[in-house]
């Protein structure tokens, strides 16, 4: 049982529970002590400290998060401080800034057909045209790297392009995996598809390719 778990079962009769709310905000400040990280939130209305077992992150982080409890008048005797209120809380969810700078390399000429399709694989255009009927089916796609960013909420975010797609923009389609190719890398891409996924925190896609692996 986590450290967080323990404390609410000691703390359950003093404690205000409000267990699996989910919240958002912007890290403004942060302490260290007794294993925990507290983070003060500004939600844009207010601003107030959470708690979460020993993670480092910096400020100006955007951040979700699930309230496991909710406690006020809490002493961190490590920290010597009293906090007014305090909310311990898990699943703790951030946003990476990557710079686009030197993490891009973008097709941007368009084409009729993807000069990279192989056998067995999907060209851009295919998958976002036919994605409603490709929900939850394993699809493959060849093309290249055009941008990858590390650690996303737990996982790596992978564009793919081929140089197909609809009116001004060149489509691509992106992938999540633990896999994390390098930007300009020519690859098979295969995993599953899913359609109007929200993660919340802005994340809001009408297709993206979940669990994925890449081969060359």
């Amino acid at each position: 049982m986590n450290k967080i778990k323990l404390l609410a079962l000691s703390l359950a009769l003093i404690g205000n529970l409000n267990a699996g709310d989910v919240f958002e905000g912007t890290v403004v400040d942060t302490l260290n002590g007794g294993g925990y990280t507290y983070l003060q939130i500004d939600d844009t209305k207010k601003k107030y400290w959470v708690a979460v077992e020993g993670i480092k992150v910096e400020k100006g982080t955007e951040v979700r998060f699930t309230e496991e409890m909710r406690i006020k008048d809490f002493e961190s005797k490590t920290l010597n401080r009293k906090f007014d209120e305090i909310v311990f809380a898990s699943n703790l969810q951030h946003r990476t800034n990557v710079p686009e700078k030197g993490n891009l390399e973008l097709i941007n000429e368009q084409v009729k057909e993807s000069p990279y399709k192989q056998k067995d694989t999907m060209s851009v255009k295919e998958v976002w045209e036919k994605r409603v009927s490709l929900k939850d089916k394993t699809i493959a796609i060849r093309g290249k790297v055009v941008k990858a960013s590390p650690n996303i909420m737990g996982r790596n975010w992978v564009h793919i392009q081929d140089g197909t797609g609809e009116g001004s923009e060149i489509g691509r389609i992106v992938f999540t995996s633990k896999e994390l190719p390098k930007v300009g890398d020519i690859v098979t891409a295969s995993g599953v598809v899913s359609v109007d996924k929200d993660f919340g925190s802005g994340y809001f896609y009408k297709i993206i390719v979940e669990n994925a692996s890449f081969s060359k």
